[in-house]
């Protein structure tokens, strides 16, 4: 028997799977052919799917904390007492100290619409806080909006037809492996591809890579506007006809002249004028913005700054950064109309502070690792150790953040429960079957929170909604969905109507260059360039491992192990060899690491991946070093903009 499945996982490529069942049991898993996007390739962590599954470590039973916290000791339970256990700590401490003291802590660890949203229906109806997911790609988002008025931009079809793809701060053959083929087609047919990175990446050896400074996008971007203007090299009638605020830019972008923006970035005047003088020539083009890069504490001027190069030239929406098609209602989504009082927002980024405020009393953890994917992690983990923070945790295995629990919950896998899936990519939406019976006694997040909603007698319709009914919903009311559930049934997959590209949603019609609302958010009327500057020697970037999503596979690679790479000139000036271990630090902690001697990291600055498992990783991963700040743009992490020494 074979079942249509779709990976859940925060990725560009939320790829369409054939799973195949015998005997009740997940016996393989393969791409769904059919798929227009997905085609015949599923990268490493799907192909590993069944031993996920069925892994020896995953959390089969309710379990009671019954030793200190943070020293994973637990007595099963059953869901009966579980369940009684969580609602009486929510009534008591709601009563005490009222609502907001409960916290609802989700994220993306499964990017199914149903999964991850219905929760919120539940924390909605008991008037619970709830933490902002903003730590990923929200400084990045704002600055588009800001623009353009949303971050909609080109979807694959299209970048496919381009001659010249540039891929700023972005590594896909990494993050996004069906976009990698996508490029080394466009570059078979004839497209010219620039990567703009820092660190020479597996992408970057498909085109010509410039190795910009860590922080200095802006000033490239302020300076390729500079020169653009000057030379007559901009679309004239499309910016006088569809931009507001072009002016006021071209006062500002005069103070970025080729010399003092090839001193910034370290990039050559040859180089740069050859980049600039392709991108104004070579059409269409598009510029793929990555979300590494405005993680930096100017990575909403960075992106913002980006995204006007294609207005200038008269490309209409010509970069991608995150696409949202499906016009879902997230109002019915998460149940909005369940709660009449405004529920309070909590910082994701900063966390840990707010947690030392002691205002909150209760933590619901679903979805998430925070002591592994979060900054400040020591901060972090004092407040998750607090005697007087009740924790629950839902989850597959026992994470760090499981360690920590008073209650912890299993959790299916995406085998085990239904759901539809959307890209932030391509334009499809996708259907996941249930495949398999839940393992022991997991529960889905839907069927976990009917279920407390039941134990708590709440009795609101909305709470108790069954999944398909949901997805139904969803399909038959998107304006966006070509087609019925019946054919999503029946295929697998549905195409989304893709937004018109023209809509400017901004308060004036159109793209914004100049925006005055941003500058009335405190945020700046225009683009401009913000100095990142530290007293420490090495700025310590933190992508994400191939082998990982976040902190998700940690457990099923033990050979990812913590790794610092660094440039050979600095790693003389240190006296350090591939293979030997050295300690980072700076103000918020430690992390010991092996080291890894590299051409492909510049002069200050060293890379280690982020969001390993810290009992994983020697007691401490990246994040233990990686700061807290919160930028104005999206309220936005600035994790790359973090600083250390070595001792």
């Amino acid at each position: 028997m074979y079942l249509f499945s779709t990976c859940p996982r925060d990725c560009y490529d939320t790829c369409s799977m054939i799973s195949r069942v015998r005997a009740g049991k997940l016996h393989s898993v393969e791409p769904n052919k059919k798929h227009p996007f997905t085609g015949k390739m599923l990268c490493p962590k799907g192909k590993n799917m069944p031993r996920y599954v069925y892994s020896e470590d995953r959390v089969l039973h309710p379990m009671v904390r019954v030793g200190k916290k943070g020293d994973g000791e637990f007595d099963r339970i059953s869901w009966e007492e579980a369940l009684a256990r969580i609602a009486k700590e929510i009534n008591a401490r709601s009563g005490e100290f009222g609502t907001q003291s409960i916290v609802q802590f989700g994220h993306a660890g499964n990017m199914g619409l149903i999964q991850r949203h219905f929760p919120s229906r539940f924390f909605n109806a008991i008037g619970a806080a709830r933490v902002d997911e903003t730590i990923c790609s929200d400084a990045g988002e704002k600055a588009l909006e800001v623009v353009y008025g949303s971050s909609q931009g080109m979807f694959p079809d299209a970048m496919g037809k381009c001659r010249l793809i540039v891929v700023w701060g972005m590594n896909p053959a990494w993050s996004s492996p069906h976009m990698f083929e996508l490029l080394k087609r466009a570059k078979k047919a004839g497209a010219k591809i620039y990567v703009i990175d820092p660190i020479r990446t597996a992408t970057a050896d498909l085109g010509i890579h410039l190795q910009i400074r860590p922080t200095m996008d802006a000033v490239l971007a302020l300076g390729c506007m500079n020169h653009l203007i000057e030379n007559r090299l901009y679309d004239e009638e499309y910016v006088s006809r569809n931009t507001v605020g072009f002016d006021r830019l071209s006062e500002i972008a005069r103070k970025f002249d080729m010399r003092n923006i090839s001193e910034a970035t370290g990039l050559s005047i040859r180089v740069i004028e050859d980049f600039i003088a392709d991108y104004a020539s070579m059409r269409p083009s598009c510029i793929l913005i990555g979300y590494g890069i405005q993680r930096n504490r100017n990575g909403g001027e960075m992106v913002r700054a980006i995204s006007i190069l294609p207005a200038l030239i008269g490309e209409k929406r010509g970069f991608y950064y995150s696409n949202d098609a499906a016009g879902v209602d997230m109002d019915y989504l998460q149940g909005a109309k369940l709660t009449s009082r405004v529920k309070g927002r909590l910082g994701m980024v900063d966390f840990g502070r707010t947690l030392r405020s002691g205002k909150v009393k209760m933590i619901f953890v679903y979805n998430s690792n925070p002591l592994a994917t979060l900054p400040n992690q020591s901060l972090l983990r004092e407040g998750f150790s607090r005697d007087d923070i009740f924790v629950v945790v839902h989850d597959l295995f026992m994470t760090d953040t499981a360690d920590y629990a008073d209650i912890v919950l299993p959790a299916t896998t995406f085998f085990e429960h239904m759901d539809v899936n959307v890209s932030y990519l391509h334009q499809y939406l996708s259907l996941n079957e249930k495949a398999i019976e839940p393992l022991g006694e997991a529960r889905s997040n839907t069927d976990l929170f009917r279920a407390l909603a039941s134990e708590m007698k709440l009795k609101d319709r909305a709470l108790f909604e069954e999944d398909e009914k949901i997805a139904r919903h969803i399909v038959s009311k998107s304006k966006s969905v070509k087609g019925s559930f019946d054919t999503l049934k029946k295929k697998g997959f549905l195409e989304l109507k893709v937004p018109n590209r023209l809509d400017m949603s901004t308060p004036s019609g159109k793209i914004e260059i100049y925006s005055a609302s941003a500058e009335g958010e405190g945020l700046g009327g225009l683009p401009m360039h913000v100095e990142v500057w530290s007293k420490l020697p090495y700025q310590l970037i933190s992508p994400v491992h191939q082998l990982l999503s976040r902190s998700q596979y940690h457990n099923r690679w033990p050979d990812v192990v913590a790794t610092v790479h660094i440039s050979p000139n600095d790693a003389r000036a240190e006296r350090v060899e591939t293979g030997s271990q050295v300690r980072l630090r700076n103000e918020f902690g430690e992390m010991v690491a092996r080291a890894e001697v590299s051409e492909n990291v510049p002069d200050g600055v060293l890379l280690s991946y982020s969001a390993m498992w810290p009992k994983l990783s020697g007691g401490a991963n990246v994040n233990f070093l990686a700061t807290d700040f919160v930028q104005r743009f999206g309220q936005c992490s600035a994790l790359n903009s973090t600083f250390v020494e070595i001792l």
